[in-house]
């Protein structure tokens, strides 16, 4: 039968795995952004639809954005490693890191809803039509229904 520190620690693996994903897809959109490699780069650092369909300009922008943070992101990953590798282990260490990270992901996610929202406001009735015609077309693509 299942304990309840097996539990926790079960949890805790979620946690960290999470986290590490977390970490994993900011380095993919940095790197992205950062290295310049052509269209091959650039899809994969706008996978999101909704980002894909907005103009390059803008994507640019949203690029320069996630550039800005990295330091601050390799920190916290370097925290991360000193709590993971501590001994003792202090579990309450981790659960700050992890409470601090979801933080920020919200805080990051509100910040790319702005930079959208100001985006679609920017555009015309005719562009923001294109942008909801070239976002139902990625949909379709890749599965989605109307």
């Amino acid at each position: 039968m299942t304990t309840r520190l097996d539990a926790a620690r079960r949890w805790r693996l979620v946690a960290i795995a999470s986290l590490a994903l977390n970490f994993a897809l900011i380095g993919l959109v940095a790197g992205a952004a950062l290295s310049g490699r052509g269209d091959r780069q650039e899809a994969r650092w706008r996978g999101s639809p909704l980002i894909a369909a907005l103009p390059a300009e803008t994507r640019a922008e949203l690029r320069r954005e996630a550039r800005e943070g990295r330091s601050e992101r390799r920190a916290r990953f370097e925290a991360l490693m000193e709590v993971l590798r501590a001994e003792p282990f202090v579990p309450e260490d981790l659960r700050a890191l992890l409470q601090d990270q979801r933080r920020l992901g919200a805080e990051r996610a509100a910040q790319g809803e702005t930079v959208l929202i100001e985006a679609l406001t920017r555009m015309s009735a005719e562009e923001r039509a294109g942008y909801a015609e070239r976002l139902m077309q990625r949909m379709r693509r890749h599965g989605a229904k109307e």
